[in-house]
This record gives structure tokens, C-alpha cells and sequence, in this order.
């Protein structure tokens, strides 16, 4: 009935923009019928015994941060001698929050394995994230870590679920951030997708600094002096 091989949030919530039937599977459809496969998508993530894990990274506030400080709640080292070919990312923050947050919230004998969208920008320093948390983060996250791997969407649905769950938490805080009400349309949706879990982590000014509690005074002076090197283009 649908035909969809692949859903992409960005493109159905755009679909009366995007003009190109071949980026566009959507483009000629009715509202009813987009509200209804939207709600069978949302029924089918409510129905699954799944808990959602979820962080949002304010960009603008993060990037406000030293260089030091910026690579620590990344996850990244500060060394001179690793690689200065990528700057701490949002994504990353958000990477290893994720991977603890799941940890901490599963059965004790449980084993997770992860699978991430492929990312071509990103895949190789959140290898390294992940392996570092499995090396050094607390004992109760690295007991859990068995594996991670990074796979396309359109070969698992399980990252087209996440890529809607957040897709809207993202225009839900854009929204509230900016001032406007949520739409009709958000709040049922928002609804839906929160009955499991009614908060996400997030990295606001006061979240950022909530992960710089244990650290003391000096040791952040030691971060704000780290120098930022000059990167490379690859």
C-alpha cells in the first residue's frame, strides 16, 4: 500500500517542499494518508519492548567551551600526538552519553551490542570514543559494552524508528527554545513517543556543566589551557 523501501523523517515532514519525486516518495500523497502511515509507524515503536536512550547537544553552547573542555566531555584526548584531523563533535557527546545512559538502565546481566547509522564523518572517532569508554569509563558501563557496529538505515528498521523518536524530540526543542507552541500535529506525536521515557539527556549550559562536577578547579584550569592545534583537511 505504501511502498516505502526507506523512511527518512526529514523528507516526509518536508514532503510538501521537496518537489523531486525520486527524493520524494511522498510527494503526492493525501493528508490521510500520510496521517495514517505516521500512526502506524508510531504504533508499531509504542507496541515494541523498547526503551528509548536519547541526548540533544546544544551546538551554539557547547562550541562556547575550550578546546580541553570540549574534548573531555566528547570523549576525545588532548595529546599533541593523536589526530588533529577532526574537532570535538556534538555527535560524539551525545555518542558516549548514549552508550552510558543505556548501560546504566538495563538488567545487570545484560550484554549490548549497538548498531549506529553509518556515518562517513563521524564512525571512526566514535570508534575510538567507544573504545575508550570500554577502557576506561566506570566498571558498571564497561561490564555491558560487548560490541558496536555501524550499518545502513534501509537494512535496519530499528535506526528508522530512532531517526523519527529523534526527529521530533529535535523540533520539539527547537520549537520550545524559539518560543512557539508545539503544533497539533508534535504534541500527539510527542505523546506517543514519550509514554516510555518522559525526558532526554541534555546538554544546555547547565547539562554541560553538570558533567564537570567531579572535576576540581585546577585540573579545569588545565583544560581551558589545552591549545586547539591546527587541523588538517583530509
Amino acid at each position: 500500500m505504501y511502498r516505502i523501501l526507506e523512511f527518512h523523517s526529514n523528507v516526509f515532514f518536508n514532503r510538501k517542499r521537496i518537489k523531486n519525486p525520486k527524493k520524494n516518495p511522498y510527494l503526492n500523497w493525501s493528508d490521510g494518508k500520510a496521517k495514517e502511515f505516521l500512526g502506524k509507524l508510531l504504533k508499531v515503536i509504542s507496541q515494541r519492548r523498547i526503551y528509548p536512550v536519547c541526548c540533544a547537544v546544544n551546538v551554539k553552547v557547547f562550541e562556547s567551551y575550550s578546546y580541553g573542555e570540549r574534548c573531555t566531555v566528547a570523549g576525545y584526548e588532548t595529546t599533541p600526538s593523536h589526530r588533529r584531523t577532526q574537532r570535538p563533535a556534538p555527535y560524539h557527546v551525545a555518542f558516549r552519553l548514549m552508550i552510558g545512559d543505556a548501560a546504566e538502565k538495563v538488567h545487570p546481566d545484560t550484554a549490548l551490542h549497538f548498531t549506529f547509522a553509518d556515518q562517513a564523518d563521524y564512525k571512526e572517532r566514535a570508534i575510538e570514543v567507544y573504545d575508550r569508554t570500554r577502557e576506561y569509563g566506570h566498571p558498571n558501563i564497561r561490564r555491558h559494552l560487548k560490541g558496536i557496529a555501524f550499518e545502513p538505515p534501509i537494512d535496519w528498521p530499528g535506526l528508522q524508528a530512532a531517526d523519527l523518536f529523534v526527529n521530533r524530540w529535535y523540533n520539539s526543542l527547537v520549537q520550545t527554545e524559539s518560543g512557539r507552541s508545539l503544533s497539533r500535529e508534535n504534541q500527539i506525536i510527542m505523546n506517543i513517543l514519550t509514554h516510555k521515557r518522559r525526558d532526554i539527556i541534555l546538554l544546555d549550559a547547565a547539562g554541560i556543566e553538570r558533567l564537570f562536577a567531579e572535576i576540581s578547579p585546577e585540573a579545569r584550569r588545565r583544560l581551558r589551557a589545552v591549545q586547539e592545534p591546527r587541523w588538517e583537511t583530509k
